[in-house]
């Protein structure tokens, strides 16, 4: 896909599949999740977990920040309140002596990630003490990956160098876009100078790995606009590049409601532009495109795991990791065991109190039925690939792909008229303009899906 007079996109089009639609960064999706209490269930998912030899993954959720970005859709708290910081890591310590204790036996750690909020957030003592936290716990693998995502405005030299220090080698930089008045609209106001000062001071401590956010969709955006920044991250020359559309949820988050203006929204077709803007951009710079928002360059893992066709999707985005479950801990955080879901309490003190006393109660949880892992693995080659090599499922779920999808294929041929998708026996390919489409291609196998999609989700545009 290296030149937009490949991609017809018509307006009509973008009309048609802009519409709700998951990013299917799980399947089932979390409103398909049931809520209640599963303290048994998810002490069960652990033991379970204990009994075999595999590395686990290990997510930790820093949801403080000190300033509110109003494009932000995570789980976040806006403080300054030291003792609140303080009672939420003895928390935190609390949650992983729990996990650990069901786990049964001390697991290996393939992957650490801190994500947030702002894991910067937390002073370089804190930052040692969360790592002391899992190591205390769990052995890390000598050949770990270890990640944290990071904002250029809080994050000083000494916070870069502790992490290098404690084991980190992966870092990503949130940037979205580096127009002043685009920053000032989402309440950011991050200057190109600290995104250049952040990245250079990483590269020059060692960090083998460095990737940079970007959003597009956000307000006042215009192709012309994010066509300089592209350019700029371009001179950054980052490992990787996560390419985000904004998802303008007012319904759900009070602060898109309040605070961002829907007439300062690029239209539908001045999004879906500035998108097809860094596809082209990002091809003739070199970048690999892999998947839909993820971008690396030749060399890097990313991209040789699609060159290989090991790449996986799961909470974080695009992975070069499988066959491990994710255990997420603090506030609202998700485990993955691969036949179940499981979601800690989204109110802090609630987390705060019951992982305080040993209990750990997620609120949200699913598990999978047999259907539900086939569909899934199906959405993900999908989503990873862009293409289903029909007898690989049939031979593994031994079943008639065609009848067994018989409602899908339906929709798939209705596709295929508009030029999104290839069909045939053996193959389902997703040509280059169907690969803008990707969420809308996967949607028909998703069995939990309302007709319509669901206004829970971001539009597909």
């Amino acid at each position: 896909m290296q030149h937009s007079a490949k991609l017809e996109v018509t307006p009509e089009m973008i009309k048609r599949y802009n519409r709700p639609g998951p990013r299917y960064t799980s399947y089932p999706t979390v409103p398909v999740w049931k809520e209640g209490e599963f303290a048994e269930d998810y002490a069960t998912a652990l033991h379970k977990e204990g009994q075999n030899e595999q590395p686990i993954s290990l997510y930790v959720h820093i949801p403080f920040c000190q300033q509110l970005c109003t494009f932000c859709g995570c789980n976040k708290y806006i403080t300054n309140n030291q003792n609140l910081v303080e009672k939420y890591l003895t928390a935190l310590e609390h949650e992983i002596a729990g996990v650990a204790e069901r786990l049964v036996q001390r697991k290996k750690l393939a992957e650490i990630h801190f994500g947030g909020g702002t894991p910067t957030f937390l002073n370089p003592e804190q930052l040692s003490r969360v790592v002391e936290m899992i190591v205390s716990r769990f052995d890390a693998l000598e050949d770990g990956e270890w990640a944290f995502e990071a904002n250029p405005r809080v994050t000083t030299t000494r916070q870069l160098e502790v992490l290098y220090e404690l084991g980190f080698r992966r870092v990503s930089f949130g940037v979205q876009d580096l127009d002043p008045a685009i920053q000032r609209a989402i309440n950011r106001n991050q200057t190109a100078e600290q995104s250049w000062k952040t990245l250079e001071t990483a590269r020059s401590l060692g960090y083998k790995s460095i990737n940079l956010d970007l959003v597009y969709g956000l307000p006042l955006q215009t192709p012309h606009g994010f066509r300089k920044t592209l350019e700029e991250v371009n001179k950054m020359r980052p490992d990787r590049l996560a390419v985000y559309s904004f998802a303008y949820l007012p319904g759900m988050f009070k602060t898109h409601e309040r605070a961002i203006k829907e007439k300062d929204l690029p239209i539908p077709e001045e999004k879906i532009k500035i998108y097809l803007e860094a596809i082209n951009f990002f091809a003739e710079a070199g970048y690999v495109m892999i998947g839909m928002d993820h971008y690396a360059l030749p060399e890097d893992e990313l991209a040789q795991a699609l060159k290989n066709r090991t790449l996986h999707r799961n909470f974080m985005g695009y992975t070069t990791l499988h066959n491990m479950a994710q255990i997420g801990v603090g506030v609202s955080a998700i485990s993955d065991f691969g036949d179940s879901y499981w979601q800690n309490p989204k109110e802090l003190d609630q987390y705060m109190e019951e992982t305080a006393n040993n209990k750990l109660i997620p609120r949200r949880g699913l598990l999978l039925e047999k259907e539900d892992l086939l569909r899934r693995k199906v959405i993900e080659t999908l989503m990873c690939h862009g293409e289903i090599t029909i007898p690989d499922f049939e031979d593994l779920y031994e079943i008639d792909f065609r009848q067994h999808f018989a409602e899908a294929w339906t929709q798939l041929e209705q596709f295929e008229e508009e030029g999104l998708v290839n069909l045939s026996p053996a193959k389902i390919e997703l040509t280059p303009t169907g690969m803008l489409f990707t969420r809308n291609l996967a949607m028909p196998f998703d069995r939990h899906l309302k007709a319509g999609g669901s206004p829970k989700f971001s539009n597909t545009v």
